[in-house]
C-alpha cells in the first residue's frame, strides 16, 4: 500500500511539473545554463540544487522530487535528456538532446527558456481573451435558467402562457424552449468544444487547411507555428542540421503538424530550399508571408540567425494578431449576451403589464 502510495505521488509530481510548473522549469534551466557555463558539471549542479530546493520546501515537491529521479538517473550512467523523459515537454527534452549532442548544453538550456516564455506567452494571451466570453455566457445560461425554470412559470399559473402577445409571448416561448432544450443545448456546445479540441492536432485535410485561415483554427495555426520556428531555430543555433531538426521535430509532433513538415522535408529532399518546399506543400504553414520570408532568406548564410528573428518577430505579432481576435470574440459575446437579457428583460416588463390587464378583464 505504502508503495502504490509513492508511485501515485510520483505520477502526480511527474504530471504537476510538466504542465503546472513552467515557470519553475524556466528558473531550473537558467540556473542549470549558468552552472555549466562556469564549468560546474550538469550532475553537480543538479546536485546542488536539489540539496537547496529539498531544504526550502520539503521531499513532497514536484521539482524537488523531479531533480532527485534525475539525479538517481545520472547516477546509474543515463544522459540528462534520458532522465527527463516524462517530467518536461518534449520540445524542452530534444533541445538539450541537442545540446548533448553538440557540446552546447548551457546554450540550448536557454533555448527551451526561450521556447517556453514564448508559449506561455501565447497561452496566457488566448487564456486571458476567453475568460470573458466564457464568464458571459455562463451569466446568460443563468439568466435563461432563471427566467425559463422560475420566473416566467408563475406568471403562466397565474395567466395561460398563449393569452400574452408581442414581447411576453416571445419570452413564454424562449421559457418552454429553455426547459426543453437547455440541458440539452449545454450538453452539445460542451461536447462541440471537447470536439474541437481533440481535432486540434489530429484532424487534417482539405477542409481544415481551409479552416486554419479563420479563427479558432487560425490561433492554434499561430501558436504552432510560432513555436515550431523557435525550436527550428534553436536546434539550428545548437549545430543540428536543417533535415535533421525537422525530422526531429516531427517525430515529437502530432498528426497535423507532422503532415506539414514531413510535406516541406519531401520537397526538401528533391532539392527545394525550405521556403520552397513550404510553399509548394500547399498547407500555408506557417502562415504565407512567413513561407515568403523563409524562401528569400533559406538560400542565404546565417539561415538559423534568420529564422531565430522571424520565430521571434512572428511571435510578438501573433500575441497581438490573438489579442485583437479575443478581443472581437469578447465585444461580440457581450453584445449577444446583452441582447439576450434586454430581450427577456423588455419580455417580463410587457407580461406584467398584460398580466395586469388580462387580470382586471377576468374580474369584471
Amino acid at each position: 500500500m505504502v508503495t502504490d502510495f509513492k508511485a501515485y505521488e510520483m505520477a502526480f509530481a511527474r504530471w504537476w511539473f510538466r504542465n503546472m510548473e513552467d515557470s519553475g522549469r524556466r528558473r531550473l534551466w537558467l540556473k542549470l545554463s549558468k552552472l555549466i557555463a562556469n564549468g560546474v558539471p550538469i550532475l553537480t549542479g543538479l546536485e546542488s540544487m536539489w540539496k537547496r530546493r529539498l531544504a526550502a520546501h520539503g521531499k513532497s515537491d514536484a521539482q524537488a522530487m523531479a531533480l532527485g529521479t534525475w539525479i538517481n538517473g545520472m547516477n546509474n550512467g543515463k544522459r540528462l535528456s534520458q532522465v527527463i523523459d516524462g517530467w518536461v515537454g518534449d520540445v524542452e527534452r530534444m533541445l538539450i538532446a541537442a545540446g548533448e549532442n553538440t557540446g552546447t548544453i548551457d546554450k540550448t538550456l536557454l533555448s527551451a527558456t526561450r521556447v517556453m516564455e514564448a508559449r506561455g506567452e501565447i497561452k496566457m494571451s488566448v487564456i486571458k481573451g476567453l475568460i470573458y466570453p466564457i464568464v458571459l455566457f455562463c451569466l446568460a445560461f443563468g439568466v435563461l435558467y432563471i427566467f425559463g425554470f422560475k420566473v416566467v412559470p408563475e406568471f403562466t399559473k397565474i395567466v395561460s402562457g398563449d393569452r400574452f402577445t408581442g414581447a411576453a409571448r416571445f419570452l413564454v416561448v424562449l421559457s418552454d424552449f429553455t426547459r426543453n432544450w437547455i440541458f440539452v443545448l449545454a450538453g452539445t456546445a460542451i461536447a462541440a468544444v471537447v470536439a474541437f479540441s481533440l481535432s486540434l492536432n489530429r484532424w487534417d485535410g482539405r477542409l481544415r487547411i481551409r479552416l486554419d485561415r479563420y479563427p479558432p483554427y487560425s490561433v492554434f495555426r499561430m501558436v504552432v507555428g510560432s513555436t515550431w520556428l523557435i525550436g527550428l531555430s534553436s536546434m539550428l543555433e545548437a549545430g543540428v542540421r536543417v533535415e535533421s531538426a525537422m525530422q526531429q521535430l516531427s517525430d515529437l509532433s502530432g498528426k497535423w503538424l507532422k503532415a506539414r513538415i514531413q510535406s516541406a522535408m519531401l520537397g526538401m529532399r528533391s532539392g527545394l530550399t525550405m521556403g520552397d518546399a513550404l510553399h509548394r506543400s500547399g498547407y500555408e504553414f506557417p502562415d504565407r508571408e512567413i513561407i515568403d520570408d523563409l524562401g528569400v532568406y533559406s538560400a542565404l548564410a546565417g539561415f538559423d540567425e534568420a529564422i531565430a528573428t522571424i520565430g521571434r518577430e512572428w511571435l510578438t505579432e501573433s500575441v497581438t494578431a490573438i489579442k485583437a481576435r479575443m478581443a472581437a470574440i469578447s465585444a461580440i459575446a457581450l453584445v449577444s449576451v446583452g441582447l439576450l437579457i434586454a430581450t427577456m428583460v423588455g419580455g417580463m416588463m410587457d407580461m406584467e403589464v398584460q398580466m395586469s390587464t388580462l387580470i382586471k378583464q377576468r374580474n369584471r
